[in-house]
């Protein structure tokens, strides 16, 4: 079959890199276009893996701006006049950003013997760190994305939680739940030959004298810098805390300062991209941090998945599926308030490890695609 992928944001690139992979390796026709902008970066690239087609985005200095939406525009534009005139059995718009839905639209008009799949892995500006977002003007920018999800055969969402905040524009269509998934590799933990049935009490052996915490991923506006801050503060109370982080952004030197002086002895790792370098520190920490602001519209979020696959218990505060699965399947706690998190209680981390190889590891990619396909 021949496949149509577009992709705005690098953001989102590692999971077009799966999809891409999967598809080229059971010998189907994959073209895939890609920005030549770096949105974290905010700067121009002109190299890119596997065989992408880059096409030229207008840059954009801040990431609240018209000059942001204008370059979105201008990049579906683009994208829908490369492919406008080309035959494809799938075509594949990963959204945000939002006027990528909008693709779908035009081509569906011209082609429309073409099934046309729409992959939600992110809510703008639901996800923005302010209230109202479900007024105008924010409304305006939400509705490029909902008014065109109906010219869609398929709409993927990487969580329920998405398909919740969407059911007035999804009734009626074929929806399936597709998470963020992460390439398999072998545990590589100490943990890993302990016994799945003594993992938890054999760590109670040893009275705990610190609390590691370990914060992985980008430090920008949307973490609840106050909230993990709160935490740490009433760990300190009890035990000394160690706080590791992993990634940057732009607000990490806030962060690094506001946890020391709420009692954290602070380790900047920087960004870490071998595995085998972050199971090492995950290994050595209690907790992973998976709070954001209230006001954010996440139900799955990516640093989740990996703390999963690593075997770290996770302190949450989503709503929506991982809060789920944080109850459901006792592998840590939900930041309702503070006096929920005991953080010396221990988990078995064999059994978180085993929930990220049957729900969120590249193996099950095969039966996600399955249910995108058979619609």
């Amino acid at each position: 079959m021949k496949y149509i992928i577009i992709n705005s944001s690098t953001n989102f690139e590692y999971r077009v890199d799966l999809i891409y992979e999967y598809l080229t390796g059971k010998g189907n026709d994959v073209t895939v276009l890609a920005s030549d902008f770096v949105h974290s970066e905010k700067k121009k690239r002109t190299e890119t893996k596997h065989s992408y087609e880059l096409i030229n985005t207008i840059p954009y200095k801040k990431n609240l701006s018209i000059d942001r939406l204008l370059s979105h525009y201008d990049f579906s534009k683009k994208a829908y006049k490369r492919i406008k005139d080309e035959e494809a059995d799938v075509l594949y718009l990963m959204i945000p950003q939002n006027s990528n839905a909008k693709i779908g639209k035009w081509y569906k008009k011209r082609q429309p013997d073409t099934k046309i799949v729409m992959d939600i892995v992110d809510m703008w500006p639901e996800s923005l760190p302010v209230k109202y977002t479900d007024r105008w003007p924010f409304t305006i920018w939400a509705n490029i994305r909902n008014k065109n999800l109906k010219y869609a055969d398929v709409i993927v969402t990487e969580c329920d939680y998405y398909q919740e905040k969407l059911k007035k524009w999804l009734q009626g269509k074929k929806t399936v739940t597709v998470p963020w998934l992460k390439r398999y590799r072998n545990w590589n933990s100490k943990f890993e030959n302990i016994n799945e049935n003594n993992a938890a009490s054999d760590s109670k052996a040893d009275k705990k004298d610190k609390i590691s915490l370990c914060y992985l991923g980008a430090v920008n506006n949307i973490i609840d810098i106050d909230k993990i801050c709160e935490l740490i503060g009433k760990i300190s109370e009890k035990l000394p805390v160690e706080l590791h982080i992993i990634g940057i952004g732009e607000r990490k030197e806030e962060f690094k300062r506001a946890a020391e002086t709420a009692g954290a002895k602070v380790t900047d790792h920087g960004p870490i991209y071998d595995e085998n370098k972050k199971q090492e520190i995950m290994d050595e920490c209690d907790f992973g941090l998976n709070i954001m602001k209230d006001t954010v519209c996440v139900g799955l979020s990516m640093k989740s998945i990996d703390y999963m696959a690593a075997g770290l218990p996770i302190i949450n505060n989503l709503p929506g599926d991982i809060s789920k699965i944080v109850e459901n399947y006792g592998i840590g706690f939900n930041y309702r308030n503070i006096k929920t998190i005991n953080p010396e209680q221990d988990f078995d981390r064999t059994k978180i490890r085993k929930i990220y190889e049957e729900y969120f590891s590249t193996i099950c990619l095969d039966k996600y695609w399955n249910f995108i396909i058979k619609y």
